[in-house]
């Protein structure tokens, strides 16, 4: 009998680490991230067109190329995101189901929660990016390549 009640306590444990990891009781610390996250980005709102990427020429203008980035069920809304070198960039994440995080590893981005970080981006070539927030079994496969063609 005590045996079933220990591998009970412990089945109602493991559920309910895996409920936490997949982000359905982390509102408390991404509210946290976001907000300090969000000091460095400015006020301007993003205006996205459908595929939520500007394709203006904000490199010689010095305007700050907006990308809203979707993160649910162990995905991204855009596989690849194409941006012109020497552009600054703004990524803003929004993740409708809990803990979701962003990284570019090679322009050090980090978006851990809902947020926004801001880079520039110095050198062309195709860079990975990742969750950065362990978010359930989906996690390792939830990636993609930002794109950073010639001016």
């Amino acid at each position: 009998m005590k045996a079933k009640t220990g591998v009970l306590i412990l089945a109602l444990i493991i559920t309910a680490a895996i409920a936490s990891a997949c982000g359905s009781s982390n509102s408390n610390s991404n509210s946290t991230n976001s907000s300090s996250s969000n000091t460095t980005s400015n006020t301007t709102t993003a205006n996205n067109s459908t595929n939520n990427t500007k394709k203006a020429d904000s490199a010689s203008s010095g305007a700050t190329h907006e990308i809203k980035l979707g993160a649910k069920d162990f995905e991204y809304d855009q596989k690849e995101i194409h941006v012109k070198k020497g552009e600054h960039v703004k990524i803003t994440l929004a993740s409708d189901d809990g803990g979701h995080g962003f990284t570019i590893p090679d322009y050090n981005v980090n978006i851990q929660g809902n947020g926004s970080a801001e880079f520039d981006a110095a050198n062309a070539g195709t860079f990975e990016f990742h969750c950065s927030v362990m978010c359930g079994s989906g996690h390792r496969d939830m990636k993609g390549t930002i794109i950073v063609d010639e001016a």
